[in-house]
């Protein structure tokens, strides 16, 4: 039985999460993939394996035994044959060796309650879509004994989710992550592709979220399309030599948010690597600036210098450099034709329509998250007001570090190389073009 138990059936899709330990392991995608049969074998068989295993699986919320994953581990220990080795009650699951499985819902716990599961060794988090920045900030560092892990399986709703943060976006370093769609599957059921093929033949959008586990589209909110964003992501754009070349700074605020220098020439945003620096001060920032400014001589240089960033302005001019400082909180400078509440929000509107155009930008999940991620609304006087970082990570969705260095690329209109007169000012020279 042991030999038959150790062969687990799953799709091959899958081998990564039985293959090697990590602290956290994904998998994600649409219907039919099989991600929660197996995760389901894998409950069983670390029960049948590790004496005294103790396993908590959970969804965001939980009114009853029956939204939960119970009846699916019930049917595994079934299949494999090991009912025997098994006490299945009404709302837990007691294996071999004394190993345990309990049921939860995440909203339900609070800081006191979610200590019970400090010795737990496995958190499975299914329709993880669902979870909160809460649940996720209060299961972290709760299961936490030696070598535990914590397991998420879902089907994409939007790129802001935090376990798409997360484990996309942000994917740490001790993370396994697979995707997995019914194609993965050889176990596909005839019923289930009765049900695909009749969903695609209708709405595109649906079909993709539902069976291909592509995200939803967003509420009329969101700032930048997801479809603009997916075409500048694969699209490689032909440019010029003489095509305007502008580096963009969106410095740090907080402990935890990045300083990025990014570089847009013409319609080319993805071929010089953008610069992304964690806890740096402003005076290395300067310096590193200084030292991309003199490699790839730009056209014009644009940093943000709401807050801290002012002090990366001073000192750059204090070096000579043609500095341009950009205050997202200042009155807009009529670059665009709709009515916007200030300079951060005119630059999201410059690169809004940019992106509608065929440019292209890194492949990056995390820009993506970023620049998909952030909301509008209107102001008192019907003025497009962008949402602010710190109600971004209210929402669980990361800062727009990445997002903002680009956008800060359109702060101000800059001419092509040969069409603007260039006066030498300093040590650097600058585009007159900008008249700053």
């Amino acid at each position: 039985m042991s030999g038959q138990i150790l062969r687990p059936k799953t799709p091959e899709v899958f081998a990564p999460l039985w293959m090697s330990r990590a602290r956290y392991k994904g998998a994600y995608g649409g219907r039919g993939s099989g991600k929660s049969q197996d995760r389901a074998q894998a409950v069983v068989l670390r029960m049948m394996t590790r004496p005294g295993a103790r396993i908590v699986c959970l969804r965001e919320v939980q009114n009853s035994i029956k939204d939960s994953v119970y009846q699916l581990i019930c049917d595994w220990i079934q299949r494999l044959g090991v009912g025997a080795a098994f006490d299945v009650t009404r709302d837990e699951i007691r294996g071999p060796g004394g190993s345990l499985c309990i049921f939860r819902g995440m909203k339900d716990q609070n800081a006191e309650s979610i200590k019970s599961l400090e010795g737990y060794e496995v958190a499975w988090f299914e329709e993880a879509q669902t979870c909160s920045q809460r649940s996720l900030d209060l299961l972290r560092p709760t299961i936490r004994s030696p070598q535990s892990e914590l397991w998420f399986t879902w089907n994409p709703r939007f790129k802001t989710d935090p376990i798409d943060t997360f484990l996309r976006a942000n994917r740490p370093s001790n993370a396994i992550v697979v995707k997995a769609n019914y194609s993965d599957n050889p176990w596909f059921p005839p019923e289930l592709e009765v049900e695909r093929l009749l969903d695609e033949t209708g709405d595109e959008a649906r079909y993709r979220n539902i069976w291909l586990g592509a995200y939803e589209d967003q509420s009329d909110k969101q700032f930048i399309s997801a479809n603009s964003v997916d075409r500048a992501r694969k699209s490689k754009p032909h440019t010029e030599p003489n095509d305007e070349l502008i580096m963009g700074v969106d410095v740090a605020r907080y402990g935890d948010d990045l300083s990025v220098i990014a570089f847009r020439r013409g319609r080319d945003a993805y071929s010089e690597p953008w610069r992304v620096y964690r806890k740096i001060n402003t005076m290395e920032l300067a310096a590193r600036i200084a030292e991309h400014f003199d490699r790839v001589k730009p056209d014009a240089l644009f940093v943000d210098e709401t807050g801290v960033g002012a002090g990366v302005v001073d000192r750059l001019e204090q070096m000579n450099y043609p500095v341009v400082g950009v205050n997202f909180g200042a009155k807009p400078d009529g670059l665009v034709d709709e009515k916007v509440s200030n300079k951060r929000t005119e630059m999201w509107a410059r690169m809004r329509a940019w992106l509608n155009k065929d440019v292209g930008i890194p492949d990056d999940d995390k820009l993506e998250a970023e620049l998909t991620g952030v909301q509008y609304k209107h102001d008192a006087d019907n003025a497009i007001v962008l949402e602010r970082k710190e109600d971004m990570k209210k929402r669980g969705v990361p800062s727009p570090d990445m997002a903002d260095a680009l956008a800060i690329t359109f702060a101000y209109p800059v001419m092509r190389r040969g069409e603007a007169d260039y006066e030498s000012d300093g040590a650097h020279g600058r585009n007159e073009v900008t008249g700053y």
